[in-house]
């Protein structure tokens, strides 16, 4: 294949796609699950407070809480899936987030709420570990990164698929429709579980990591101060999807003179270039330097953005909005570097056949960085100090990226 072939093959819709066979499938998969995530997200919280009657407040704190301690399940359930196979493991917590979401839909107190929505979110650890450790028995090097850039790529098409599908519910805002969405979406986990019986060749791979398992290696994730340096870095730049998620929305209304539609326009604009570019971005990112210095790059674009934004305060019209949707497109590279990076250091620093604790301890800095953002963005950038809030918030970014390079060059521990 000639250079201009090459290009010309990155240029056409398949290239977005993982090669065909089991990579292809995992993403269907992925794409079944993700597309319930849209329905759910968009209309969980109108479910329980406007048809169970629940108080906001209370489904918050219900969410925080269930949020909190199911991160403790995180590990312990990738030490199942290294035990058991990712795919089994995957498959079961498949099943188990089905007949709970299934359950929601028939909740009438809190406490019923909470006792679900924990079970939910404890299998929903799980089956993130066990899904990267699938990854890692589906692909190796450089594959890796490619299908877990293609699962990034789906998960924003997902989304956004059932985002849109939701809006209809929203729009006729019914009990009945929104207890049917919760069904619908309760079913595309065992939709999502059907692609994962064809992959044929994992069952061998799993085999082979089961006996790795059994030879001793115990929580070893636990002593590799490494990988745990690498999960707080990647954790503290994690928070900027809670920038975006939460603290763009209230800046945009509060803090701007700005059209509330902008809002949709950043967020679109964070879309669109995930979809279009995380692919590009990950190149070379199995090598564990070039994934550092993906996240060095991750640090000070953030830190840009922070910048950015911070000039908009009090700001309206084309003033307002250039600046805004230039803060759209440097946080979202800050994005696409951090992914990458991620990526790449989560799996290459893993030892073999241990995929699924490491992947669930992984999951931890980004588990962590959620349930601390809403405190931290609101104390630091919708405070009464905001140009030095989102200045600090960039620092912080910063400081993190900068370290990543000399994390990763520590010895492993022995």
């Amino acid at each position: 294949m000639t250079r201009l072939e090459a290009r010309r093959r990155r240029r056409t819709p398949a290239a977005l796609l993982p090669p065909p066979g089991e990579p292809r499938l995992l993403a269907l998969s992925w794409l079944v699950k993700t597309i319930g995530s849209g329905l759910y997200l968009t209309t969980s919280t109108l479910f329980f407070t406007r048809v169970v009657g629940l108080p906001v407040g209370r489904v918050a704190t219900g969410l925080s809480v269930a949020g909190i301690v199911a991160l403790a399940g995180a590990v312990p359930l990738g030490r199942l899936a290294d035990r058991y196979g990712p795919r089994r493991t995957y498959t079961a917590l498949l099943g188990v987030q089905f007949a709970t979401m299934a359950g929601l839909a028939f909740v009438r107190t809190f406490s019923a709420f909470l006792a679900l929505i924990l079970v939910f979110l404890l299998a929903e650890q799980g089956s993130s570990a066990a899904r990267g450790a699938l990854v890692a028995t589906v692909g190796e090097g450089a594959e890796r990164v490619r299908i877990r850039a293609c699962l990034r790529v789906v998960t924003n098409v997902g989304v956004t698929i059932g985002a849109a599908a939701s809006a209809l519910v929203i729009q006729a805002d019914s009990p009945a429709g929104y207890r049917v969405l919760l069904w619908a979406t309760a079913l595309t986990y065992p939709g999502a579980a059907l692609p994962l019986r064809r992959l044929k060749a994992t069952a061998a791979v799993e085999r082979g990591e089961k006996g790795t398992e059994r030879t001793g290696s115990g929580w070893a994730v636990l002593r590799d101060g490494r990988y745990a340096a690498v999960t707080a870095i990647c954790g503290v730049l994690s928070l900027q999807a809670q920038v975006l998620s939460f603290a763009v929305p209230l800046w945009v209304l509060r803090h701007t003179e700005a059209p509330r539609a902008l809002v949709s326009g950043i967020v679109a604009v964070n879309t669109v270039m995930v979809i279009c570019l995380q692919i590009r971005f990950s190149r070379g990112a199995e090598d564990d330097e070039r994934a550092a210095r993906l996240c060095r790059r991750s640090g000070i674009a953030l830190l840009a953005a922070c910048a950015l934004i911070s000039l908009t305060a009090g700001l309206g019209g084309w003033s307002a909005t250039a600046l805004l949707l230039l803060f759209a497109a440097a946080l979202t590279l800050g994005e696409l570097w951090l992914s990458a990076g991620s990526f790449g250091l989560s799996f290459s620093l893993a030892p073999a056949g241990l995929h699924g604790q490491y992947q669930g301890f992984f999951s931890l800095g980004r588990g962590a960085a959620t349930a601390l953002a809403p405190g931290l963005l609101a104390f630091l950038c919708l405070g009464d100090h905001t140009t030095t809030g989102w200045l600090a918030l960039g620092a912080l970014f910063a400081a993190a990226g900068t370290v990543a390079p000399w994390a990763t060059r520590r010895r492993e521990p022995a």
